[in-house]
Parts: C-alpha cells; sequence; structure tokens
C-alpha cells in the first residue's frame, strides 16, 4: 500500500516544527525529566534559536554545528533550530571523548559547538585553533518557568569565560528576538538535513550525510508501516535510547509527525528509572533494545507495574533474544516488532509487522525499498542464500563526510548500498540478519556466524546473555570463545561445552568458554565483540583456564 504524501505536506524537515505546531498546537510533544514542552513551545524556542545562530553568532546557509547533547529538550529545539536556519547539525555521542570531538570538529569544519558545560575540558584543543567554532553551552534553566528563565539570562555575564574560552549560553537565545521579521533560507530537498556518526565499533566512526529527502521518505515509509502493523495515531511513546542514534531520531519524528507524544528517559542506563519512567508516562509505545528489556525483565519492581495501555513494543540497535522476547511477553502481554536499518538509510529498511519477536526475523523491506543479496563477487542470489544485503531506496544517504579523503566507497558501481552485513531473503521477501562480515570466524575449512550459536547457547535456562568471537591464530584463522553472563552459581564450563557439542556441528564448538557478569555494549545495544577480542588477545592464561574436556 503506497503511503498518502499528503501526509507531510512540508519539502523538507527546515519546515516541520512549524508543520507540527499548526496541527497539534498546545498539545505536549515532549516528556524529559521534569520538562514538558508544547508543539507550539518547540516551534517557538526552534525559531527563536535559529534566529540567535544567524544573527548573533553570524553562522550561514550550509554551516555545520557539532551537537553533543544527552536526551534532553534541548537536543530537539537545537535541532530544529540549525535546520531552520539552513545551517547542518551534526549530532554525536555526549559521552564523545576529546580526541573523538576534535577528529570530527575538524573533519567536518563545524562553526559552532553545543553541549553540556560540564564537557568544557574536551574543548581545550579549540585554543590552539586560529579560528575556533564558537562554542555554546546549554543550562538547567533553559526551560524553565519564566523566573528561572530571567535568573539564567542575568547570570549569562558572569559566565562568560569557562577554562580561557569565550563562551556563549542558549539561555540568551531561548527568548530571542520573537517578533521580529528574517528571510529564511530557501532550502532544497536534496540538501544535507543531518549528519549522523555510525558507531564506529570496528573503525572511526564515520559521518552520514542524510538529505530532507532521505528523513521525509523514511519517516512516511515508517509511519505506513506501523499503521499496516495495527498501530493507532496519536501514541504515547516512550523512548529508552539516546537521540543522537538515528534509530530512536527516525522514531521520535515519525511518532510526533502521527500526532503522537514522545517521552525521553534523560539516563538509558538507568534501568530504576527507565522503570519509574514506564510507571509515569504509561506509554503505549515502548521503543528499546534487547538489554533494556532483559535488565527491566529482571528488575524486580518492573514487572508489578500496569502494561494495560501498551500496545507493542519495538527493538531496535542489537539482535533480540528469544527467551527475553518470550519472558518481555510474559510480563507485559506485548509483542515485540524488529527492523533492520542502519544510520545510512536514515534508518529503517525492514519492520515485522507481525512482530513475531524471533532472534533474525526482521519482517519485510519498506516501502519503495529493494533488498538484495550478493556473493563475494557481487553476483545476486536466491531466495534462502546467505551472502552480504545491499540496499536501495529513497532513505538512502547521499554519502559519507570526506568520503573520498577517507577512501571509502560504501556504493556499488550500479548504486546498491554495501552494508557490510550477511543475511538471507527468504522466499516470501522477509530478512533474516546473520552476521557482520567482519565478526565471522574463520576455522579449518569453514566459517562460523557468531550470531547462530549465540542464538543456541541463548536458549540454555541458565544463560542470561552470551557472545561469541574469533581469537586469531598464527595460522591466520581463529579460536572460538563463548563468554556467558548467568546468576546460577552452579554452571560450569564443562557444563557449557557439553551443552554447546550436543547441540552444534563439531568445528562449531568453543574451546574457550570464560564466565562474566556484564557484556559490552554501544549505547545503541550493539554488542562489541571487538572489545571482547581486544581484552582477549594477549590473555596468556585464557586457554589453561577456560578450555575443557
Amino acid at each position: 500500500m503506497r503511503p498518502r504524501q499528503a501526509e507531510l505536506a512540508i519539502g523538507n524537515l527546515a519546515q516541520f516544527a512549524n508543520w507540527l505546531a499548526e496541527r497539534q498546537g498546545d498539545a505536549i510533544a515532549l516528556h524529559c525529566g521534569n520538562n514538558r514542552l508544547s508543539f507550539r513551545e518547540m516551534q517557538s524556542a526552534s525559531r527563536n534559536v535559529a534566529l540567535w545562530l544567524t544573527r548573533k553568532l553570524g553562522l550561514t546557509q550550509g554551516d555545520r554545528v557539532l551537537i553533543r547533547l544527552p536526551n534532553d529538550v534541548h537536543l530537539p529545539v537545537v535541532m530544529f533550530a540549525a535546520m531552520r536556519a539552513g545551517l547542518v547539525p551534526v549530532l554525536i555521542s555526549s559521552a564523545a571523548r576529546a580526541q573523538e570531538v576534535e577528529r570530527i570538529l575538524l573533519e567536518t569544519q563545524a562553526k559552532a559547538t553545543i553541549s553540556l558545560p560540564q564537557t568544557a575540558e574536551h574543548l581545550e584543543f579549540l585554543k590552539q585553533m586560529d579560528t575556533p567554532p564558537k562554542v555554546v553551552f546549554v543550562g538547567v534553566w533553559d526551560f524553565g518557568n519564566f523566573i528561572e528563565r530571567r535568573v539564567a539570562r542575568w547570570s549569562v555575564p558572569l559566565r562568560r569565560s569557562i577554562k580561557g574560552m569565550n563562551i556563549h549560553w542558549l539561555s540568551e537565545a531561548i527568548d530571542y528576538d520573537r517578533g521580529s521579521l528574517h528571510a529564511w533560507p530557501r532550502i532544497d530537498t536534496q540538501d544535507v538535513a543531518l549528519i549522523q556518526y555510525t558507531s564506529g565499533t570496528t573503525s572511526a566512526s564515520k559521518g552520514v550525510e542524510m538529505t530532507h529527502d532521505n528523513l521525509l521518505a523514511n519517516m512516511q515509509q515508517l509511519a505506513e508501516c506501523m499503521s499496516r502493523a495495527g498501530s493507532s495515531r496519536q501514541e504515547r511513546m516512550l523512548i529508552s535510547l539516546p537521540l543522537y542514534y538515528s534509530y530512536p531520531l527516525i522514531l521520535m519524528l515519525t511518532n510526533w509527525m502521527r500526532g503522537g507524544e514522545v517521552a525521553l528517559v534523560t539516563n538509558v542506563r538507568d534501568t530504576a528509572l527507565i522503570a519509574e519512567q514506564f510507571d509515569r508516562f504509561d506509554p503505549q509505545v515502548f521503543v528499546g533494545i534487547n538489554a533494556v528489556f532483559l535488565a527491566l525483565c529482571q528488575d524486580p519492581l518492573f514487572p508489578q507495574l500496569s502494561f494495560r495501555n501498551l500496545q507493542y513494543t519495538i527493538c531496535g540497535g542489537a539482535a533480540l533474544n528469544e527467551r527475553v522476547a518470550d519472558r518481555w511477553m510474559l510480563i507485559t502481554g506485548s509483542r515485540i516488532a524488529q527492523g533492520y536499518g542502519l544510520t545510512e538509510a536514515a534508518p529503517v529498511v525492514t519492520f515485522d509487522i507481525n512482530m513475531y519477536g524471533r532472534s533474525g526475523n526482521l519482517g519485510k523491506p519498506l516501502y519503495q525499498t529493494q533488498v538484495r543479496i550478493v556473493d563475494e563477487e557481487g553476483e545476486s542470489l536466491p531466495a534462502n542464500s546467505n551472502g552480504e544485503i545491499q540496499v536501495k531506496g529513497p532513505q538512502v544517504m547521499r554519502g559519507y563526510v570526506c568520503q573520498a579523503e577517507r577512501g571509502l566507497f560504501p556504493f556499488t558501481p550500479d548504486g546498491w548500498l554495501r552494508t557490510g552485513d550477511i543475511g538471507r531473503l527468504t522466499s516470501e521477501g522477509e530478512l533474516f540478519l546473520i552476521e557482520r562480515y567482519s565478526e565471522v570466524i574463520r576455522v579449518p575449512g569453514f566459517r562460523v556466524y557468531p550470531s547462530e550459536l549465540e542464538a543456541i547457547v541463548g536458549k540454555h535456562p541458565s544463560v542470561l546473555e552470551c557472545a561469541v568471537i574469533g581469537l586469531p591464530t598464527e595460522m591466520g584463522l581463529h579460536k572460538i570463545k563463548l563468554f556467558v553472563v548467568t546468576n546460577d552459581r552452579r554452571l560450569t564450563q564443562r557444563q557449557m561445552r557439553e551443552y554447546c557439542r550436543q547441540r552444534l556441528t563439531r568445528y562449531k564448538v568453543p574451546e574457550l568458554v570464560e564466565f562474566r557478569t556484564t557484556l559490552p555494549h554501544s549505547p545503541s545495544g550493539r554488542l562489541l565483540r571487538e572489545r571482547l577480542v581486544r581484552e582477549s588477545v594477549g590473555e596468556s592464561q585464557v586457554g589453561e583456564q577456560s578450555a575443557l574436556g
């Protein structure tokens, strides 16, 4: 079914805040901590900040603005403000270290940076630059009541310098020149609307250039798919992930487009806070990742909450464990919908409207989206064959920042996006994700997919979470190592290897087993196998301690 193009009657995201305010007015758009913003307040604030960025800071159309903020009301306001002024917001992790901030700032040639004042030490390198970007800090009272906002503005002259840097404060911008006229720039649908950096788990993170067309297309594709899945309009959506990732960001924008309201969890690593927000906001849709679902299911208070209004749950960012999905369904009564995506595709490519909640089953491609599976020579493979996933569609990025300089070649000669993921398409057109090419384990004569082993080990009744990696050997192959998280102190390495022997072909059985209390994940939920490899390499006694029988 074709999405109704009248659903979003604007040509670019610079107009989105206005469009929302005209349609939804004083309805609440965003809950975050103790702050709430209506659609009209969000539009007004973003307009004023846009004027301030151009008039006060002197930024011009096409300039990049580095935004490094946690989940709070500031992030969508400054993002919409930058877009309205014809600027390009660059979203990066609020936890990014100084070296990464410097690299991205130089790579994007950002003319301004907006962040928390606590991050000032990460910007000291700016003192060495001949023409450093403008530094803007946000404050806790920027969206407070009238008195709090006035106090914030009056105190600005006292906070003009931090660590020797000339500082601007966003509190100046919130009420800036409210009634003045302004000639807003003309923005083309093919202009870059947003730059988001990939997680960079296996290499330096890459800046993905998304056009207005890319983002608007994915919003409408996703809205149509959610409607076919039985989702109602004007839903309350709770997001437990950081907005600088593409997955939660596109869901927030799509939910607003459909007339809904959004609540953001301010500290996405605080399980108790997520549960508390769940109780207060009473969501109809919950957005999370496998690690969040697992943590909530283990929380002693979470199962006592009411889930009568929870219609469905959306999982992305990392593979869903079937036992976790089943436990979530038992506690909440909510099915979990999965999708496949990547930052380079805005990000959603497929969506499981049937909400099977099965590991690896990621649904069918969205409207106007093509997916193919190819072999190592780039030849298309028949249904149910394993190969690289390649994607085409209106949501696929324009390219990477400094693509040529970094020697990046994300597209095939005939225009398909190379994902670097291994998967297969069924004869019914459903996509199953298998593995990242870079994480395939090579043993003598065979290739082993870690996710396949993890799915089998994850069904053990005492295993909460697991990870499989390949440790490099002198022969250029790998030795298989299994990491297990469990609460069962009686579970032994020998028992885990025996469990694997009974269910896996001999060459897939892990040689090494290690128990851990937790496994490393990125904020988007991706299991950081590369970190486990780095931690394991060089530990000379691992084999003696863990290899049994």
